[in-house]
């Protein structure tokens, strides 16, 4: 299988894909949840709830992994590995990802009912320390 070149690798992290944030807790159980993200510069950024299983598995243990693939042949995606940190709640954040993953109508209507998550996020910032990628349309 061949790999992603970091253009591409960048590229696809920019597309409406959605990630996977892989934690563990302090007892190193896994949990994979799906996630809505932005990155750039070596750097993903998710909200998840400030009491979420996430955010407490982020508290015990901030390494993590994020995955982003296509879910549609030809196969392409990528692993991140990294170290994470929980913030306060991104309000700007939470709308941008709302009209990067929505259309418009729809991404209104989600944050309007969703005001009172602004006050109760939390965001988690994934510094990036390792990645390996894939793409099945170069060849296996």
């Amino acid at each position: 299988m061949g790999r992603m070149t970091d253009d591409e690798i960048d590229a696809l992290l920019a597309e409406p894909e959605i990630g996977v944030l892989a934690t563990a807790d302090a007892a190193g159980r896994p949990e994979g949840s799906p996630v809505w993200f932005d990155y750039g510069d070596e750097i993903v950024r998710v909200l998840v709830h400030r009491d979420s299983r996430k955010a407490r598995n982020i508290r015990e243990n901030a390494h993590v992994s994020f995955t982003v693939d296509t879910r549609c042949a030809p196969y392409r995606g990528v692993v991140l590995r990294g170290t994470a940190t929980l913030s306060g709640p991104e309000p700007d954040l939470r709308r941008r990802l709302a009209h990067k993953y929505l259309d418009q109508e729809t991404a209104d209507r989600y944050l309007a009912k969703t005001a009172r998550f602004d006050n109760e996020d939390s965001l988690v910032t994934i510094l990036v320390t390792g990645r390996y990628s894939w793409d099945y349309s170069k060849g296996y």
